[in-house]
């Protein structure tokens, strides 16, 4: 069973992945000044903690594994369920572990060996195919974080709690540091306007654009709530672990983010690409680059271990209710964990791999990642008309307005990227794929399977525990 520091790292090593080393030089570009740049980072944390509010209520409501599919299966029926689950284990899910798989073994482990992976490392003759290094390695990593978990789910928490501890501590170290020497180390006191949003100020789109940047950094609060049948006394874990998780992270986000302005200056910060080497190179010069690589590659094991632990549990759950294949709702014999489930995700995570699309498709459901979130805290409002009298252990904190402002930021954030496809920008209608492919999902389960599988959902199975 998971514990509560177990629950802990679950939610914060999810979180602490390598989106606040990639995010924070398009926030300082897109802001142009200091206190925008902070003020978006905080608004940042106070939705995720509207969300992880709100979740740790149907959690604790609702404990069983999946997550986003168990609480919409329960607020809004089967269809809007099946449409979620499908695009969030399909595309986010598998497309999320395939990235950061070959983001670690493209960018962080050629520094830590000291060796370049990205030329061929397997070819076949008479064919163009080639898997390159760090392709191989990600196809390694993803195999073997996937053999771990189906260990079960203790021995994946004890990973995930060593993975995140460790650089959850070192980096707020070295960002305390960073503020502490950051002037006299670059003369950075007085903070230059990042230059390609310094002239024009903030609009609409530069808003939205560093909004989405900094959702993608605090996103993976809400994954200890796909193991919620399998924590360790949940009506007290789950919550503590969504809010203390959150908070953990929001402030260490802040530090860090407090140091890289500090180090290398807004405008610096714009130009940096990816601000954790950058400012490690400057601080600590080449053995700084190895630290920071080092941890950005525990960070991303511990984001990659949290999302096969959780993505799993929604075709666990969908199996179930014969919203996908049956096999995949059962769980293995010696250690209860959802076997099929895991490595069907593995398969198509080093599919994606190999294809070089994951990028692509991620591209293509950014936003319904945003709709996804927003069904499920809606699922808190909806359970409670409809089911009012239900046992509620944990009762989501300033409801309705702090989980009504998560719907809030959400929709104003799809109203505007839906305007942009007809600002005539380019890819700007890319993203509402990912919202056309959950409508489509949406009317194929209401028109055709609804009529297939009714009254036909399998009996409970034993959830996955240990």
């Amino acid at each position: 069973m998971i514990s509560l520091l177990g629950g802990f790292a679950v939610v914060a090593g999810s979180m602490l992945g390598i989106g606040i080393f990639l995010s924070p030089p398009i926030v300082a570009a897109n802001t142009g000044s200091l206190p925008l740049f902070f003020a978006l980072w905080i608004l940042g944390g106070v939705i995720s903690l509207a969300g992880a509010v709100a979740c740790a209520e149907l959690g604790t409501m609702i404990p069983r594994a999946g997550g986003d599919y168990v609480f919409q299966y329960e607020a809004f029926g089967p269809s809007v369920a099946f449409a979620s689950g499908w695009v969030l284990f399909i595309a986010i899910f598998s497309g999320s572990i395939a990235t950061m798989a070959v983001g670690l073994c493209q960018y962080q482990l050629p520094v830590l060996l000291g060796m370049d992976l990205s030329g061929p490392f397997i070819a076949l003759p008479w064919s163009s195919f080639a898997l390159s290094g760090s392709q191989f390695a990600a196809i390694v990593l993803v195999v073997g974080l996937t053999w771990l978990n189906t260990m079960g789910a203790s021995p994946s928490a004890r990973t995930q709690t060593v993975l995140t501890l460790v650089p959850i501590t070192v980096l707020a170290i070295m960002s305390a540091y960073a503020i502490v020497t950051g002037d006299h180390t670059t003369g950075a006191s007085s903070v230059a306007p990042a230059r390609s949003a310094g002239a024009g100020g903030l609009t609409l789109n530069s808003f939205v654009v560093s909004y989405m940047a900094v959702y993608f950094a605090y996103s993976g609060w809400i994954n200890i709530i796909y193991v919620a049948g399998e924590v360790e006394n949940p009506k007290r874990n789950i919550p503590r672990s969504l809010i203390l998780g959150t908070l953990v992270v929001t402030v260490l986000y802040l530090l860090m983010c407090l140091g890289f302005t500090r180090v290398l200056g807004l405008s610096g910060l714009s130009d940096a690409g990816e601000a954790g080497t950058a400012t490690a190179a400057i601080l600590a010069g080449g053995t700084g680059r190895i630290l920071i690589a080092l941890l950005i590659a525990s960070a991303l094991l511990a984001s990659i271990n949290g999302t096969v632990l959780g993505g799993a549990r929604v075709a666990y759950a969908m199996g179930k209710k014969r919203a996908m294949w049956p096999r995949l709702g059962t769980v293995g014999l010696h250690h209860h964990a959802p076997n099929s489930a895991l490595w069907l995700q593995a398969g198509l995570a080093v599919v994606l791999v190999v294809s070089g699309r994951f990028e692509q498709l991620y591209s293509m459901v950014s936003l319904a990642m945003v709709v996804t979130g927003t069904i499920t805290v809606s699922s808190l409002f909806a359970l409670r008309m409809s089911k009012p009298d239900a046992p509620r252990p944990y009762r989501a904190t300033g409801y309705p307005l702090i989980p009504g402002l998560y719907i809030v930021a959400s929709i104003f954030v799809v109203v505007v990227s839906v305007g942009n496809v007809f600002s005539g920008e380019r890819g700007a209608w890319y993203p509402l794929l990912g919202i056309g492919i959950l409508i489509l999902a949406y009317f194929y389960h209401r028109v055709v399977l609804s009529k297939r599988i009714e009254g036909l959902e399998s009996p409970e199975p034993v959830e996955p525990t240990r």
